[in-house]
């Protein structure tokens, strides 16, 4: 280029750097504004980071629980020792806890936690925390046509007259169905919510 400068304008070698520099000092007078406001309009523009934020949430979150879910006693399975690893829990609680369970014939809501003697609701809020209950537990069912008064009357759930009314019903006439429970003097819905999954023909 500077070589159709000098033979257009016939400069010396020196005028030809010089008119070119004064070119190139022009052109970049007139770029670089419009090259700074491109430059600027791009670099602070703000990056928007809330899509990987709510990745990684989602992330934090599957950590949490799959930590969560390592951690879970299946409350049905444990002995009192292993009970006694959760924090504040100690032996003679932790012995009722397993009591209870068995007299109940397992566990079969966290909530039933709130039947038991003596267990603070830091304690209940702590084991529902920390225990679990397996989706194919199925508890010892107590059968309406065959278990004895002795065994009605064992059971947390049943008062005395609760098995007298089973065993007068059964003497009359068979349960055919769980339902049947409907037709005692003594039924009522919330008991037999509770006492449902304890039952069998």
């Amino acid at each position: 280029m500077k070589r159709y400068i000098k033979a257009a304008f016939h400069f010396s070698n020196s005028e030809t750097n010089g008119f070119f520099a004064m070119i190139m000092l022009m052109l970049l007078l007139c770029i670089a504004p419009r090259a700074y406001k491109l430059y600027t309009q791009y670099y602070s523009k703000p990056l928007d980071h809330s899509k990987d934020i709510i990745l990684l949430e989602k992330n934090l979150l599957l950590l949490k629980e799959n930590a969560r879910k390592v951690d879970l006693i299946d409350i049905n399975m444990v002995t009192a020792q292993d009970l006694e690893s959760i924090s504040g829990l100690k032996q003679k609680l932790a012995v009722r806890i397993i009591n209870y369970r068995n007299k109940l014939g397992g566990f079969v809501s966290l909530d039933q936690y709130k039947e038991v003697y003596g267990l603070s609701v830091h304690l209940q809020r702590r084991l529902m925390k920390q225990t679990t209950i397996s989706e194919k537990y199925i508890p010892k069912q107590l059968s309406l046509n065959g278990s004895s008064f002795k065994a009605w009357v064992a059971h947390p759930y049943i008062s005395p007259a609760i098995a007298k009314a089973i065993v007068d019903y059964r003497n009359h006439k068979q349960f055919t169905t769980i339902d049947d429970i409907e037709k005692l003097p003594v039924y009522h819905l919330n008991w037999a919510k509770k006492m449902m999954p304890y039952l069998s023909l």
